[in-house]
C-alpha cells in the first residue's frame, strides 16, 4: 500500500514539473527573439585592410641618364668648289672619236667636249662646223678663209667619219692659197685596243700645182695608251695612190704608217699631235710626210677655239714648186 502511494506521488510530481519547464522555456525564448517585423542585426565586424603584393619581376628599375656634356662647336664648313663642267673621267665617252688628223687620217681620237646637256647618245650623228678668217693690211695685204665640216657616227663596234675642208687666201691681191681636202674613214673594233680601218683621202692644191691626189688604204691599228687623260695610238697598212701633179699622172702602191697623240691638259684644254708617212713601194725616192699639232679650248657651250700648225712635205714636188708647205690656222668650232 505504501509502495503504490509513493509511485503515485512521484508521477504527479513529474507531470507538474512538465508545464513549468515548458513555460520557462517559452519565457526565455521571448526575451532573446526580436519583435514582430524586425530583423536582428549582427554586430559589425571591423574589416582588416588586405595588402596586395606587387607581382614579382626581373626587370631592372630604370636608371636616370647621366647629363650629356655639351658638344664642342664644329668649325664652319668651307664653301665647296663648283664641280667642273667637263671632267677627264668623261673622256672616253665625251671625247672619243676616230684616230685621225687633217692629212688623210680622219678626225681625232678625242674631241673637245660640249656641255653635258648637249651631248648626244652613242650611235647618233655628231656634226662639227669650223670657220676661220685672218686678215692683215699695211705693208702687206693678207686675207685668209678657212672652213671645214665633219660628221661622225659611233656604235659599240664601228665608227664612221666624214670630213670636207678648204682654204683660200690672197696676199697683195694675188691668190696664194687655194686647196681642198676630203676624207672618209671606217673603223671596226677587233679588241678593246685593236681595230681595223679602211679610209680614203682626196686633196687638191692649186698653188702646189696638184690637180688631185687620191689615196685609199687598209690599216691595222692599236692604242698603246688609252687613259682618261692621254691617248697614244698607231696604225700600219698598205694602200694605193693616184695623182696628177704638174700635168703628169701617176699611180703606185704605197705603204702607210700613222701615229697619233692626244693629251687632256685640263678639263677644257686639249693638245693633239699626229704624223703620217706614205712611201711609194715601187720607188723609194717618192714619199710624203704630213704632220699636225694643235690646241683646242672650250669657250662656252658648244663653241670651241682651235689653233693648229700643219706641215706637208712632198719628196718630189711639181717642177718649180717647193716641197714643203707650212700653214697655221685659228678657227672657231661649233659642235651640234
Amino acid at each position: 500500500m505504501k509502495t503504490n502511494t509513493l509511485q503515485t506521488w512521484l508521477l504527479g510530481l513529474a507531470l507538474a514539473a512538465g508545464p513549468v519547464g515548458a513555460g520557462a522555456a517559452l519565457a526565455q525564448t521571448a526575451e532573446t527573439e526580436p519583435a514582430d517585423g524586425a530583423i536582428a542585426e549582427a554586430p559589425a565586424v571591423p574589416e582588416t585592410p588586405v595588402e596586395i603584393e606587387p607581382p614579382a619581376t626581373n626587370a631592372v628599375p630604370p636608371v636616370a641618364p647621366e647629363p650629356e656634356e655639351p658638344a664642342e662647336p664644329e668649325p664652319p664648313a668651307k664653301p665647296s668648289k663648283p664641280a667642273p663642267v667637263y671632267r677627264g673621267a668623261d673622256m672616253k665617252e665625251a671625247f672619243k672619236g676616230a684616230d685621225s688628223s687633217r692629212f688623210g687620217v680622219s678626225g681625232r681620237v678625242n674631241k673637245m667636249p660640249a656641255k653635258k646637256s648637249a651631248r648626244k647618245e652613242k650611235g647618233s650623228w655628231k656634226r662639227v662646223l669650223e670657220a676661220g678668217v685672218s686678215t692683215a693690211s699695211g705693208n702687206k695685204n693678207l686675207l685668209r678663209y678657212d672652213g671645214a665640216a665633219s660628221a661622225a657616227k659611233e656604235t659599240e663596234a664601228n665608227y664612221v667619219y666624214l670630213e670636207a675642208a678648204g682654204r683660200y687666201g690672197e696676199s697683195d691681191n694675188e691668190t696664194d692659197a687655194a686647196n681642198a681636202t676630203g676624207e672618209a674613214k671606217y673603223q671596226h673594233k677587233l679588241t678593246e685596243r685593236t681595230y681595223a680601218a679602211l679610209d680614203g683621202y682626196a686633196k687638191h692644191d692649186q698653188i702646189a700645182d696638184l690637180a688631185y691626189r687620191l689615196r685609199g688604204s687598209l690599216s691595222l691599228g692599236r692604242r698603246f695608251v688609252w687613259t682618261e687623260r692621254a691617248v697614244l695610238s698607231a696604225e700600219l697598212g698598205p694602200g694605193y695612190v693616184s695623182e696628177k701633179k704638174g700635168g703628169d699622172k701617176e699611180g703606185f702602191f704605197a705603204g702607210r704608217v700613222g701615229q697619233y697623240l692626244e693629251i687632256l691638259i685640263s678639263d677644257n684644254l686639249q693638245l693633239w699631235q699626229s704624223a703620217e708617212f706614205v712611201q711609194n713601194l715601187e720607188d723609194n725616192a717618192v714619199y710624203f710626210v704630213n704632220a699636225e699639232i694643235g690646241l683646242e679650248t672650250v669657250l662656252m657651250g658648244n663653241l670651241n677655239l682651235r689653233f693648229s700648225v700643219e706641215d706637208a712635205y712632198d719628196s718630189q714636188p711639181a717642177e718649180g714648186k717647193e716641197g714643203n708647205d707650212l700653214t697655221t690656222k685659228t678657227a672657231l668650232v661649233w659642235k651640234f
